[in-house]
C-alpha cells in the first residue's frame, strides 16, 4: 500500500476538526449541531492563521479564542458568538478526551460564556391563531396540509425540525410516527431522543382530512408525511407556509418559533405543569422553561392572582 503523505500533522487544527467531524458522526449528532460545531471550529482555525496565531491546539491559549469571540461579538449578535463559544467548548472537551491538549492546557478551562440579553418573543394572541387557520380553512390538498401542519405546531409546541421530519408508513409500525387512533405523534427531538406528543381530537381530524388527500398525490409513497408539489415540504417550506397564511390572514410577520413559545405560554396560563411541559416540549432543563415562558410570566401572575389571589376569596 502506497504511503500516503500530507503537510499537516497530527496537532494541526484543521486536522482535529476533521476527526471531531467523525466523532460528532458517530455519537448521533443532528446535522444542524455538527454543522454549527464544525462552522465555528473551521472560522477559529481560520482566524489564527490570518492573524500569525499558533496553528496547533497544544499551542492555543485562552488570548487566542478570546480574541476570536471577541471578534464575534463586534461581527454578530451576542447569541451567535454565545452559539460559537459552546461549539468550541465541545471541541476542546473533545481534544482533551482524545489526549490532543491535556486538561489544565485547555485555552477554555476557565473561559465564560458570552452574556446574552434575554430578548422576548411575542406570543401570538388566540385572536391571531385563530385568524391563521381561517385562513386554511378548504377541501384544496394544500389548505388540509396547512390546516394539520399549524394544529400540528399550536397542540404539540414541538420544533420545526421535529415536525418536518415527521414520518407517515401505516404498514410499517416502526417507520410510522402518527398514530391518530391513540392520538399520538412520535418526534424526534435534539440529541436523537424521541418522545410521545398528545394530540387533541380538532388535530386528529385534521389530520385525517389531510391523510386522505395525501392519498392521491403523485408522492404517497414517500415515507414522509408532509408532502409538497416536487415531494417532501421542507423545513423551509413549512417556513414559507406560515408566511403565505400569515399575509393571507392580515398579521405581521410570524416566524415557526414563535408558535412553540406560544404553545408554551398557554399550557402554563391554564395551569398546565411545569414538568408536564418539560416531557412534551423535550426539554431537559427547567432554565428552557423559564426562558421560554419568561415574556409572559408576568401576564400569568397577573391572571392568577386574580384567580387565586386572597382579594378574591373574602
Amino acid at each position: 500500500m502506497a504511503q500516503i503523505h500530507s503537510t499537516q500533522t497530527s496537532g494541526d487544527i484543521a486536522i482535529n476538526i476533521t476527526s471531531f467531524k467523525r466523532h460528532l458522526a458517530a455519537t448521533n449528532k443532528s446535522p444542524k449541531t455538527i454543522k454549527s460545531y464544525l462552522e465555528a471550529c473551521t472560522q477559529l482555525g481560520q482566524f489564527v492563521k490570518d492573524k500569525g496565531m499558533p496553528l496547533y491546539l497544544a499551542e492555543l491559549k485562552r488570548e487566542h479564542v478570546e480574541h476570536y469571540i471577541a471578534d464575534q461579538l463586534e461581527r454578530w449578535t451576542p447569541a451567535t458568538a454565545a452559539n460559537r463559544y459552546r461549539s468550541l467548548r465541545a471541541f476542546f472537551k473533545w481534544a482533551v478526551e482524545e489526549g490532543e491538549i491535556s486538561p489544565d492546557s485547555s485555552p477554555m478551562a476557565n473561559m465564560k460564556v458570552p452574556k446574552v440579553p434575554e430578548k422576548a418573543v411575542r406570543v401570538l394572541s388566540k385572536e391571531e391563531i385563530d385568524a391563521l387557520l381561517k385562513v386554511c380553512r378548504g377541501t384544496s390538498f394544500e389548505e388540509r396540509r396547512d390546516l394539520a401542519i399549524l394544529r400540528m405546531f399550536i397542540t404539540t409546541g414541538a420544533r420545526r425540525q421535529e415536525i418536518a421530519s415527521l414520518r407517515y408508513d401505516p404498514e410499517n409500525p416502526l417507520e410510522n410516527d402518527v398514530d391518530l387512533d391513540a392520538g399520538v405523534a412520535r418526534v424526534l427531538g435534539k440529541g436523537g431522543r424521541d418522545r410521545l406528543v398528545p394530540l387533541d381530537p380538532r388535530t386528529v381530524k385534521a389530520l385525517d382530512r389531510y391523510l386522505r388527500v395525501r392519498a392521491r398525490h403523485p408522492h404517497t409513497d414517500m415515507r414522509l408525511l408532509w408532502l409538497g408539489k416536487k415531494g417532501r415540504l421542507t423545513e423551509d417550506g413549512l417556513r414559507q407556509m406560515l408566511e403565505r397564511r400569515a399575509a393571507k390572514a392580515g398579521l405581521d410577520h410570524i416566524h415557526l418559533h414563535q408558535l412553540r413559545h406560544s404553545f408554551a405560554h398557554y399550557w402554563l396560563a391554564d395551569g398546565g405543569s411545569e414538568s408536564d411541559l418539560m416531557r412534551i416540549a423535550g426539554w431537559k432543563s427547567q432554565e428552557m422553561v423559564r426562558k421560554y415562558a419568561s415574556s409572559t410570566a408576568q401576564d400569568r401572575a397577573i391572571k392568577a392572582s386574580r384567580r387565586f389571589g386572597l382579594g378574591s376569596q373574602i
